[in-house]
């Protein structure tokens, strides 16, 4: 794991090369179609050379949850081992991380009705106003969600709808339930991490114009024509999709869209490196020529 532009698919692209592994993509956006450019997404010809399990796998017009994401890990988890591969984790989506070394809270269900009607809410008035609404019903797990987490201030919402129980509760209530296959594996768990905060954030800076340059416009403004695709649907409400979102509708210049943009993903890996700071079992190298080898060391000591 580690912060986004730090390298973390280069280096294991390296290692395809050197040990019999399969690569399971641990990102939130690379999951859907058609998303390419602003993901960072591998190019067709190296996810052809270096096959990655969970990228493309939903369309711009579906949801996804961690719940989901640790069913379809674990299943290609399974599968790699199937084939004598060792499967190597490769992404920044900690949520995803955490769900699925830590386990998971099972909550309640919620009625389709009830969901129809937070969805039909959250398009009237926004993410920023459902978020307050949050606030209001429950404090505690307004200050765990982000307000562009849409899917998670929807969910919150329906289980207090549902239940008349805050969301925070019923988290706080449950026992997390980690699978029996992360249980009976060794599980290594390494983080990389920048050797210098300050060449970090210029290289994000120079990645997002790259992705500009490549035609992220282009390519959200495709996205936009898609029938059920909108500002408002999950895949556009990610980094660098919704500023370029905003652009398109014209709230904001192309200037301003880019230095948002860029700001936005300097805070995301912020936020990244907060969960690496704190997480427990976890080692954490710097970035450099030697980081492959120590990575092959690691891996062949814990075999």
């Amino acid at each position: 794991m580690g912060p986004t532009g730090v390298g973390k698919t280069e280096i294991a692209l390296e290692l395809f090369q050197k040990m019999p592994i399969e690569i399971l993509s641990v990102d939130s956006v690379q999951i859907y179609k058609h998303l390419n450019i602003g993901s960072g997404k591998p190019s067709p010809e190296v996810l052809r050379d270096f096959p990655h399990e969970l990228i493309n796998i939903i369309e711009p017009t579906d949801n996804y949850s961690t719940a989901k994401f640790q069913q379809d890990c674990l299943a290609s988890i399974a599968e790699g081992f199937k084939f004598n591969k060792l499967p190597i984790l490769v992404g920044g989506t900690m949520m995803y991380f955490d769900h699925l070394i830590n386990g998971i809270s099972k909550l309640p269900s919620v009625e389709k009705n009830i969901r129809l009607e937070v969805e039909e809410e959250f398009k009237n008035i926004g993410s920023n106003e459902m978020h307050n609404l949050l606030k209001r019903i429950d404090i505690n797990a307004s200050k765990k969600i982000h307000p562009n987490d849409s899917q998670r201030i929807k969910r919150a919402v329906e289980v207090y709808r549902a239940t008349g129980k805050e969301f925070s509760k019923w988290q706080s209530e449950q026992t997390k339930e980690v699978s029996p296959l992360i249980q009976e594996t060794k599980v290594i768990q390494i983080a990389l991490k920048p050797n210098d905060k300050e060449i970090h954030r210029e290289s994000i800076a120079n990645r997002f114009k790259d992705m500009i340059e490549l035609g992220l416009v282009n390519e959200v403004e495709d996205l936009l024509n898609f029938p059920g695709v909108s500002k408002d649907s999950q895949s556009m409400k990610s980094v660098g999709y919704r500023q370029v979102c905003e652009f398109l509708e014209g709230d904001i210049g192309l200037d301003v869209m880019i230095e948002k943009a860029i700001n936005s993903t300097r805070q995301l890996a912020k936020r990244q490196m907060t969960w690496i700071n704190s997480w427990k079992g976890l080692t954490v190298l710097e970035k450099d020529s030697s980081t492959v080898r120590t990575l092959e060391k690691l891996v062949s000591e814990s075999l």
